[in-house]
């Protein structure tokens, strides 16, 4: 069921709380806006959830792109080694 909202002179619509929720939309999530065929679509930038994980692991000391390139190494290795025991 659709939800109404109310244009104020300024051009401004209130997004109701429950699709706020729902869509996690806070104060300063930015949004797509677009029309098609005569209707208006809101879409969150999918990018804000991204960059709110950056620098979620800048406590981790460990090099995690040399630990990302050895695991890489190891499942080519059991990748091959599946490839030559099928032969």
């Amino acid at each position: 069921m659709a939800q109404m909202a109310t244009v104020s002179s300024k051009g401004q619509v209130v997004i109701p709380a429950a699709l706020r929720k729902k869509l996690r939309i806070t104060g300063g999530t930015r949004v797509a806006v677009s029309e098609r065929n005569g209707e208006i679509t809101l879409t969150p930038n999918p990018y804000d959830a991204m960059l709110s994980l950056c620098g979620i692991l800048s406590h981790v000391e460990e090099d995690v792109e040399a630990w990302w390139m050895e695991e890489k190494r190891k499942e080519r290795e059991r990748e091959d080694a599946e490839i030559e025991g099928s032969l």
